[in-house]
């Protein structure tokens, strides 16, 4: 039988190796590594250390190194583990300079995957050896925050750490809830970089070859693939689907209490939610996914998604916002009410007019001196009147079943709007300029075609150049579009969108409202119907995707114009306007 190692040779061992004698201390490292699936011997070690923690005073850190590092934990029992933990409680107790080496050892082991369903041994180890030690050493939740985030496995890394990691750092705030605002910051920033780097139309293009690809084999080879099929192709999406599914289970754990939603715990979930966004959502760039975890907690209550469209309203109307965050807020907000099964009618209503009072407001104030200004002054006013045409687009079809539902949309005045000076029909984007024109000309609302076929006579059409660095209009060409609720595409995650997702719709009811066989009635532009195509698509109209159907001169419309313009053009409505829809 092996006999234990005396505290006494520990002792001497780690004198002579902080002398730079290395023999005695290579030995004792090698006879516990050896040595280390003997577990009576192991637990007699870690107990004559733990009644000895005066040796790692000051020196002999290795050698702690060595314990946390070299030993291979996954084999422990759970005797050996308690042990090790009162060894380093005790030692952390003594000298807090030890607690930081820890808990980055404790994080390491967040990152070692499950091999089933079950909570992994060392997990429940970590966890609870945790939760002592924050009660122990309160000083130690400092610290958490930059471990919790300098540990995060790299986007590169195997799917397997990553959800083991965040599944880890989830239920850690099951006992560290004062931590949550910050963990769930480090996870959706990390989330926030995958999605950017797996866009919405990379995603679709990777699928769409996967599918051209197999087609080539026969049934008996695809039958063989079928465990696959919920898997994405696109490497970083289908990591970024899984890390989603663990987020909403998370969100559905929280908020879901015997299959009623828990009001007080969702809405403190929620206000961390609308923090982070605020900080990281809204400043990022073309993510496509990660704020679709906004998109599922808000359709818990009216209270949310209210508070949800509050803040971004008060975000755009703010003057000491900057005017991209003010036009990504509205891109959110007008996104958010188009796509949102759960927000209804009379609410969208509600909202869409006071935007539209913002309009008539802001034209009110420019309609005397706007002229031929720079249309980048007015981005926010362009930002808002698109959202406009937008929300309309996607909601029309319900507007027009209310009562009052057309009454209500001529109060609004949209022709005031777009006859006005300032032209947004100019710098909005042609899918959803052409697609509101449409429906407006339909439900008799305004006539918009002379107003599109004035600007094309006065624009040079464009495409969008990154390589013009001398035209400082041209970063602004059309308008900062960005729909941030656009279908999303991750297989797995998607079971949890679906049921809240309104997705467009084109049932041709615009088509047998009246037709005329007038030509001159119609006002038809020549691109109509590859409008009509892209419109007929899931994606926002405008979006890469459809713009990739529009003929070049449709692309953009230029600050540039071919000849100054005269300042008040002759909008009106059309000669033929029919009477009002019964």
């Amino acid at each position: 039988m092996l006999q234990t190692i005396p505290i006494d040779q520990v002792k001497e061992a780690l004198d002579q190796f902080s002398k730079g004698q290395k023999y005695l201390y290579n030995t004792l490292t090698t006879t516990i590594k050896e040595n280390q699936t003997n577990e009576i011997w192991f637990i007699h070690l870690l107990d004559e250390l733990r009644d000895n923690v005066d040796l790692f005073e000051n020196i002999n850190e290795q050698f702690l190194d060595f314990l946390q590092l070299q030993i291979d934990w996954t084999r422990q029992s759970k005797t050996v583990l308690d042990t090790f933990r009162a060894f380093q409680i005790n030692l952390i107790s003594c000298n807090t300079k030890h607690a930081q080496r820890y808990l980055s050892f404790l994080f390491t082991i967040f990152t070692i995957s499950e091999p089933s369903t079950n909570h992994l041994p060392l997990h429940d180890f970590a966890h609870e050896t945790l939760q002592q030690l924050v009660l122990i050493v309160p000083l130690a939740s400092t610290l958490l925050c930059p471990i919790a985030e300098q540990h995060f496995p790299f986007m590169t890394k195997e799917i397997n750490l990553q959800i083991s990691y965040v599944k880890n750092l989830l239920r850690s705030l099951s006992y560290l809830s004062i931590q949550r605002l910050r963990f769930l910051e480090i996870i959706l920033s990390k989330l926030l970089r995958l999605d950017v780097h797996a866009s919405r139309q990379d995603i679709i293009r990777e699928e769409k070859s996967s599918i051209e690809s197999e087609l080539v084999f026969s049934l008996e080879q695809l039958d063989t693939n079928d465990n696959n099929t919920n898997g994405m192709k696109h490497d970083q999406a289908d990591k970024l689907d899984c890390l989603m599914f663990v987020m909403f289970e998370y969100i559905n754990s929280i908020c879901i209490e015997n299959g009623t939603v828990n009001y007080e715990q969702t809405k403190s979930l929620f206000r961390d939610l609308l923090n982070i966004f605020n900080k990281i959502l809204l400043p990022t760039h073309d993510s496509s996914h990660v704020q679709f975890l906004l998109f599922y907690i808000c359709s818990f209550h009216t209270d949310f998604s209210d508070e949800f469209m509050n803040n971004c309203w008060k975000t755009f109307v703010s003057p000491s916002v900057s005017m991209t965050f003010r036009q990504s807020s509205i891109c959110y907000l007008c996104s958010l009410i188009a796509r949102a099964k759960y927000i209804t009618i009379r609410s969208v209503l509600n909202i869409t007019q006071l935007m539209v009072d913002w309009l008539h407001a802001y034209v009110s104030t420019t309609e005397t001196n706007s002229g031929n200004a720079n249309p980048n002054r007015h981005l926010p006013f362009y930002a808002i009147c698109q959202a406009v045409l937008y929300i309309f687009i996607y909601r029309h079809q319900e507007i027009a079943r209310l009562p009052d539902g057309i009454e209500i949309t001529l109060q609004w005045r949209i022709g005031r709007i777009i006859s006005s000076e300032l032209n947004p029909l100019k710098y909005c984007l042609p899918a959803i300029t052409l697609r509101f024109a449409q429906l407006a000309r339909n439900y008799q609302i305004v006539f918009c075609y002379s107003i599109i076929e004035t600007n094309n006579r006065y624009s040079l059409p464009e495409t969008f150049s990154t390589n013009d660095y001398h035209n400082v209009n041209l970063p602004s060409n059309i308008l900062y579009s960005y729909f941030p609720f656009d279908p999303y595409v991750l297989k797995r995650s998607l079971i949890f969108i679906q049921p809240i997702y309104n997705d467009y719709r084109d049932e041709n009811d615009d088509s047998n409202i009246g037709k005329d066989s007038d030509d001159n009635d119609r006002q038809e532009i020549d691109d109509s119907e590859d409008v009509l195509t892209s419109m007929m698509m899931s994606t926002t109209p405008g979006s890469s995707d459809s713009l990739d159907h529009l003929p070049i001169t449709t692309m953009s419309t230029s600050f540039k114009n071919s000849r100054n313009p005269p300042s008040v053009l002759p909008f009106g409505r059309s000669p033929g306007f029919r009477n009002a829809i019964n």
